[in-house]
């Protein structure tokens, strides 16, 4: 093990989500923060959708529909990495991999990143759902990474998951609009409400159900998310461009990709 404990491995094998407190330290999460003002500062006329920045809309049901909220308004920056050094050497955080490949294995190819925004009293909720229901084609062996930019409690729309859902495998979504399970299947007794603070880390399983309430609150809440799989998929296999081996063989330059600028000290205080 690098960077997990066997006891948390075990605790993500059999709940199919891991919660690790204070993964990342203040002084890295208040430096993406800034990135993501920077970000968002430049994103501040946009009137629509473009180039990964997608604004927020009309929540109803979960689904987004209609005309934004407003000019630069977010809701998602899909693919990150591509639009921010300081993400995309995040990314790569060897601390990051270490905790993936004692979940996952030695080998690691990255698969997608994006930040999410959840805008105070705007912010939309996330219908309840699988990951692996956009990546059908593939093996249902990823490992998706959330992480905590602002505080995330229930009243601005914290994670949602059911504990053990992964091992019953997938089941239908409805709704190609945005992909989700029936609320009826939901066994609301069975819920875990993860709140979590800044520099927290959510891992969780590609079959985990999982869910995000709406923001009614006052305080906007941020998360850097990001998924890796042990298995590497070719163009038309989920992936737009395949996916990029990190660890476990030689490593090749995505095109036209940001090389990550950007070295990060090792989280201070003791491992997990």
């Amino acid at each position: 093990m690098k960077r997990l404990t066997l006891e948390q491995k075990r605790r993500y094998e059999e709940e199919g989500y891991l919660i690790v407190e204070g993964f990342f330290p203040q002084e890295l999460i208040q430096a993406l923060c800034a990135e993501l003002d920077r970000l968002s500062d430049g994103a501040r006329g946009l009137e629509g959708d473009a180039g990964g920045f997608n604004l927020q809309r009309p929540a109803g049901g979960g689904i987004q529909e209609g005309a934004p909220l407003a000019p630069g308004l977010l809701r998602k920056i899909q693919e990150i990495d591509r639009h921010s050094e300081r993400f995309a050497a995040l990314v790569e955080h060897p601390d990051l991999l270490d905790a993936v490949e004692d979940l996952i294995g030695p080998t690691l190819h990255y698969h997608s990143s994006k930040v999410m925004f959840k805008p105070a009293r705007h912010g939309s909720a996330k219908p309840w759902h699988q990951d692996w229901a956009y990546w059908q084609g593939t093996r249902p062996e990823q490992v998706t990474c959330w992480l905590a930019l602002d505080e995330a409690t229930e009243e601005n729309g914290c994670m949602q998951l059911v504990p053990g859902s992964h091992r019953g495998g997938f089941v239908p979504h409805v709704d190609p609009r945005e992909l989700q399970i029936e609320a009826a299947r939901v066994p609301g007794d069975r819920v875990r409400v993860a709140p979590m603070k800044p520099g927290s880390m959510l891992f969780f399983h590609v079959l985990t159900w999982h869910y995000s309430a709406p923001n009614r609150s006052d305080k906007s809440r941020r998360s850097f998310i990001v998924d890796y799989d042990p298995n590497g998929r070719g163009a038309g296999q989920g992936g737009l461009a395949g996916d990029r081996l990190l660890r476990g063989g030689a490593k090749v330059p995505e095109p036209g990709r940001p090389a990550p600028g950007v070295s990060f000290a090792a989280p201070s205080g003791a491992r997990p």
